[in-house]
């Protein structure tokens, strides 16, 4: 629609004598963006981009839809449908509205308020906590939310699994890093030998592999493994380069659309350091030092020098360098076998070819390249492995090992002297950085025993990152972020204060992160003021949090408004609520741990409260359909067994806590005051009780660990 419609003169007239245009970066507001893909989706049975909405003055929708072709538009009819059953064109779309505005306003404008008055009903389903004082206490209580749901999530998971080819879904296929780390962590709740273990530093603690089972809990690891191995074999990967590209439109991985986003970076570099810490596979290391490198170089595209990281690389570049040929999708990263054997020589093209899956008149189906721009053009991937390319060539496999490499090199400098690199969006995400600086603080620690020098750099990355948000794109005058940063924007711009709450929770997530990291409580203290913060503009009374601040401190929306969304799903990124759950039972852990807080027991309570408030606001939804909320499932697990509070003494090495395993999930860390023991550990009940910390601890549900404390207490008070 940008070369067909918005660059056409003839559009261009129509809309500009007849409408006032708005183009809206839907990254930047994603909850208008989220208010119309709602009604878009409610009206036509389904959503995506562009989407393009027609409005009253008042913001209420009319009609809308995705893409419409424009008066331009060169895209071939699929097989079988005439040219006069051709979708209605973005020019004859235009006309129509004209035409239904000047005859049946009215009409217009009593359609567009009772869709308007249905969404915003349906909206308001999930807040299930009465608001209306008549309403008998407990009346609209959720039902309560269980362990269970896991396995019912984890059956979706089984059914919908592609065995051959990996992943849950047919063409298009998204990686969905979210639903992957969910099965690593079932996975991880048992060791290699089958027993239940909460040693693995992410896994979900008992008595969870006793409810799905042990080969439950197998399986999903299994089914996770095998599709990041396929990912990173496929073409979604950039083997020439670094990253990953957005997502496939074919179910074998083997033809991206080619753009490169930093929140699917991020959230794999997370997802490979679990899998690596449950297979130890040398393929999924290899991966997780190639998202190092693009997360952490100052050579890659995504890094901005001076501080933070850039949104995405374009999938569309000029075939050629200093051209100006049109734009082709994926031009930067596709070949002939002409340009292999002209870079490297027929011997080594060959072997590279056959490597790759690189053919004489390209790999990719005719029927996905309906522009014609990658004809006998070649995507790249892990087509033959050196041990089998050993045996074709009858060469020594590590002289094949030494062939590829060297073939890399060649064709990656060719590649970079020779093309066009695709542009950059160069906008600074709030939200989209935290997910970087979080999955930076996990490969530190992943890599810390592994490549001192990759962990050194993950940790300043993340260090870093976490500084740069906290320099650059917090107010600490009134505590608010602002989602992009903009260093020109005058201080009384309304935009600089502007974030939602993706932006809050996933930034209050990387400060935990980077505190648990460092123990630097500079860190912890950040993530409780902008916490502070999300409470007071974003909290529903119904619980939960929603996507965009109140104007004022009342229930009043922005007028730019018409819906009140909550967010709870998760996508492509994790749920803000689910993570604004687990980010709240943590907090509440250092509340009454931590020395430096100086607070009691009734915040950290009030924190636990809220944490399960913000559950309980989806626990309708989660039980129709679990596999949507895995993220939110974690903080159930999270609210039901509890977080173990450690306190260590303040001697304690970073070395010597990741040596003892005391790091995980649903375990919060802190330094106590003087006078504890050296090298002895405090474990503390949700009450607040502490103890020496015993060996199996770990694996017990606070509710045991509570137990055991009245035990010890009647035995003491007998004695």
């Amino acid at each position: 629609m940008e070369k067909e419609s918005f660059s056409s003169p003839e559009v261009a007239e129509v809309l500009n004598n007849n409408f006032i245009p708005i183009k809206l970066d839907r990254e930047s507001r994603p909850d208008l963006d989220e208010i119309y893909m709602n009604f878009v989706t409610a009206t036509t049975g389904h959503g995506g981009w562009p989407l393009n909405v027609f409005l009253t003055p008042d913001l209420k929708p009319i009609f809308g839809g995705t893409y419409w072709p424009g008066p331009s538009s060169s895209t071939t009819l699929p097989a079988g449908i005439d040219a006069e059953d051709r979708p209605l064109g973005f020019l004859g779309i235009l006309y129509k509205m004209v035409d239904i505005w000047t005859t049946d306003r009215e009409k217009c404008l009593s359609s567009a308020d009772d869709v308007t008055r249905q969404l915003q009903e349906f909206a308001l389903e999930g807040n299930y906590r009465s608001t209306q004082p008549s309403s008998p206490a407990g009346s609209n209580d959720p039902e309560p939310l269980d362990l269970d749901l896991l396995d019912d999530a984890l059956e979706h998971f089984t059914a919908k699994y592609h065995k051959k080819t990996g992943g849950f879904s047919s063409a298009p296929k998204f990686p969905m890093p979210v639903n992957l780390r969910f099965l690593l962590r079932l996975g991880a709740s048992i060791s290699s030998d089958g027993r239940a273990t909460t040693h693995t530093r992410f896994g979900f603690q008992a008595p969870v592999p006793g409810i799905l089972g042990r080969k439950s809990c197998a399986t999903a690891a299994t089914m996770a493994l095998h599709t990041l191995l396929m990912m990173s074999r496929s073409a979604l990967r950039d083997h020439l380069g670094h990253g990953f590209h957005r997502y496939s439109v074919t179910a074998d991985w083997n033809l991206p659309h080619f753009e490169k986003m930093l929140y699917d970076n991020a959230e794999l570099l997370g997802v490979y350091c679990d899998a690596w810490a449950l297979s130890r596979n040398p393929e999924i290391l290899g991966t997780i030092y190639d998202l190092v490198e693009y997360l952490t170089s100052l050579d890659s595209p995504i890094v901005r020098p001076q501080g933070g990281w850039y949104s995405s690389e374009d999938a569309d570049s000029h075939p050629y360098l200093n051209t100006k040929d049109e734009k082709k999708e994926g031009a930067y990263y596709v070949w002939t076998l002409k340009e292999l054997q002209s870079v490297l020589g027929d011997r080594d093209a060959a072997i590279l070819a056959r490597h790759f899956g690189v053919k004489a008149d390209g790999n990719v189906p005719a029927k996905y390249d309906v522009h014609d721009e990658l004809l006998n053009q070649n995507t790249i991937f892990i087509h033959v492995t050196p041990s089998r390319l050993a045996k074709e060539f009858k060469l020594p496999e590590d002289e094949i090992v030494q062939i590829i490499k060297a073939g890399r090199s060649k064709l990656t400098e060719y590649r970079a002297s020779h093309r066009s690199k695709p542009d950059i969006d160069d906008k600074v995400i709030a939200s989209w950085n935290a997910l970087a600086i979080n999955a930076l603080a996990r490969a530190s620690a992943t890599l810390s025993t592994i490549d001192e020098a990759r962990a050194t750099r993950c940790r300043k990355g993340a260090i870093h990152g976490i500084n740069f948000i906290r320099d650059e794109l917090f107010n600490p005058a009134n505590g608010k972020l602002t989602r992009i940063h903009n260093p020109t924007a005058a201080t009384d711009d309304p935009a600089r204060d502007l974030a939602f709450v993706d932006d809050y929770a996933y930034v209050i997530k990387a400060a935990i992160g980077v505190y648990d990291l460092t123990l630097d409580f500079q860190y912890l203290d950040f993530a409780f003021k902008l916490q502070s913060t999300l409470d007071r503009y974003f909290l529903a009374t119904s619980g939960g949090y929603l996507q965009a601040a109140r104007t004022d401190l009342t229930s009043n929306p922005s007028p730019d408004q018409i819906l009140r969304l909550k967010p709870g799903t998760d996508n492509t990124v994790p749920s803000p609520n689910g993570i604004a759950a687990s980010n709240l039972l943590y907090l509440a852990s250092y509340a009454k741990t931590a020395p430096q807080l100086q607070t009691d027991l009734t915040f950290g309570d009030r924190l636990q409260r809220q944490a399960k408030g913000t559950i309980d606001a989806f626990a309708v939804e989660m039980l129709q359909h679990p596999f949507l909320y895995v993220t939110l499932l974690g903080a159930v697990v999270m609210d039901s067994l509890g977080v173990h509070s450690l306190i260590i003494p303040k001697d304690m090495s970073l070395e010597e806590v990741r040596k003892r395993g005391l790091r995980g999930f649903s375990r919060t860390v802190v330094k106590g005051t003087e006078g504890m023991r050296s090298g002895e550990v405090m474990i503390c009940t949700k009450d607040g009780v502490c103890r020496p910390l015993k060996e199996g601890d770990l694996d017990k549900e606070l509710d045991e660990l509570e137990e055991e404390e009245e035990e010890e207490e009647e035995e003491g008070k007998e004695q």
